[in-house]
């Protein structure tokens, strides 16, 4: 029974992502609220300042930036990007003097990422700020509102905006757009983010939200606040109140998380061969498997009808466009008939005539001569108005119009027939391109940038033909009559 018991817990812990931690028996010199490793060293923000451990300093925690409390930290490339509640900072090599970092004003900080193409985005309370790799200047993203942006996240190329109850998914060179909306305190202030292939997690305040082609679902972990959530191989870490737990994706939601630490972890840092925990006990290391991780499961969701959807957008095309059938059909109905339509002639008349008329006689009449003056005058008006209708009915046996038009009908269809094909070609050189950039290894970001800006291109360009309806239909959206006038 005893040698039964201990194969199985052998088994058991060979199949374990981390094994037993290795704590480092320094305590923090103060609560740790985020942890990060940057060139080769541990920097850990905490309520009073940011410090620095280098690789095998023994030495303790050495003081970087005091008197403000750390808000978030990310490493871009070989700066460290620090956020405090007033200002942002970013400093290289040993960090020994941050430079602080203009924005704007009312830019104070409320998160950071950086995405895997080396893009670094900060929140802030007048919006979302974006600096691509190489560059020096902040820009604001223009498809967000220049408001509160409250959290900022990364899985992979997708960025993850939370602000005043909603969530927005969106890139470098791709507009951000709602995916979630009308959600309570605590589940759109993002700690961060992880994808499983066509599964994107989320992790806020409350828990997780599960994004996949179906929708997007909470998943309450009952941990207490979480404050991390990191993707290492095959599992989702998440660093909370409770402790740190460890879930693949298949267990997420049923109970199948797996408790690595009962003390409450405030931090997470991967570096791809160990998993730093921060805690006000001091750090935690755990050993990865160094096994790769199995693939993830795909996604439930059933696959995309691209039939349909390319139907759908046809549609939209050709009434956005006002190409559709019925349009031409209606004016064939009103030529083949219009011999029966009067012809409608309306007239008015006005006249004003006036006449006069004098005659003088001369008279002697009792000794005496008279002059004798007859004057008549005369005024006359007079109104008139008509109308005609006149019926050719000649053109139901030569019907001109009827033939004017069919003539403009296959001009029409020959054009349509040109936007239709262009659509069409449009739309499934996207569905190549992003079936290429899924099967691209992870360490290809150069190409996986690339072809993600021509899908977003294309996607320009099928909303441009269709008044926006492409995008709806990507993002699942009803299809309202949005055309612009």
């Amino acid at each position: 029974m005893l040698r039964a018991v201990a194969l199985l817990a052998a088994a058991l812990v060979a199949r374990a992502a981390v094994v037993i931690p290795d704590w480092d028996g320094i305590a923090p010199p103060a609560r740790p609220t985020r942890l990060v490793l940057h060139a080769d060293a541990i920097y850990l923000g905490t309520d009073t300042g940011l410090y620095r451990r280098g690789a095998g300093d023994a030495r303790g925690w050495s003081l970087v930036a005091a008197a403000e409390p750390i808000l978030d930290l990310a490493s871009a490339g070989g700066e460290l990007l620090i956020a405090t509640p007033d200002n942002l900072y970013a400093c290289s090599g040993a960090c020994d003097r941050p430079e602080r970092i203009a924005l704007g004003a009312g830019a104070t900080p409320a998160g950071l990422a950086v995405d895997s193409l080396g893009n670094a985005w900060i929140a802030t309370a007048s919006g979302l700020f974006l600096r691509r790799p190489g560059e020096r200047e902040w820009r604001r993203e223009p498809s967000l509102p220049a408001g509160q942006i409250d959290a900022v996240a990364s899985a992979g190329a997708d960025v993850w905006v939370g602000a005043s109850g909603s969530l927005y998914a969106g890139g470098a060179g791709r507009a951000f757009a709602q995916r979630v909306a009308g959600v309570p305190v605590g589940w759109w202030q993002l700690c961060g983010a992880a994808a499983f292939g066509d599964v994107t997690l989320l992790g806020v305040a409350a828990g997780l939200w599960r994004i996949d082609a179906a929708g997007a679902r909470q998943i309450d972990l009952a941990l207490g606040a979480i404050y991390r959530v990191e993707r290492a191989g095959g599992r989702v870490y998440v660093a909370a109140d409770a402790g740190l737990y460890s879930y693949t994706l298949a267990g997420l939601g049923s109970g199948g998380g797996r408790q690595a630490l009962s003390v409450p972890a405030l931090g997470l840092g991967v570096d791809g061969e160990r998993l730093l925990v921060a805690t006000e006990r001091g750090l935690a290391a755990f050993a990865l498997d160094a096994e790769p991780a199995a693939p993830p499961p795909r996604s439930a969701a059933p696959p995309v009808d691209h039939g349909a959807r390319v139907a759908q957008l046809r549609r939209a095309v050709l009434e956005y466009q006002e190409l559709a059938p019925e349009r031409l059909g209606e004016l064939e109905r009103r030529a083949r008939w219009a011999g029966l339509y009067p012809e409608l002639r309306a007239a008015g008349s006005f006249d004003h005539g006036r006449d006069w008329d004098g005659d003088h006689n001369t008279t002697f009449t009792t000794g005496a001569l008279h002059h004798l003056t007859d004057i008549e005058r005369d005024q006359k008006q007079a109104y008139g108005a008509a109308v005609t209708l006149t019926w050719e009915l000649s053109d139901l046996v030569t019907p001109d119009h009827a033939l004017d038009v069919s003539r403009e009908r296959r001009l029409v269809v020959s054009l349509r027939d040109q936007v239709l094909e262009r659509v069409n070609h449009l739309y499934f050189q996207r569905v190549q391109i992003l079936a290429q950039r899924d099967a691209l290894a992870p360490e290809e970001t150069a190409r996986r940038a690339e072809l993600e800006l021509t899908a977003a291109e294309i996607a320009a360009q099928l909303d441009a033909w269709s008044g926006g309806v492409f995008s709806r239909l990507e993002q699942g959206s009803p299809l309202e009559n949005q055309r612009e006038p």
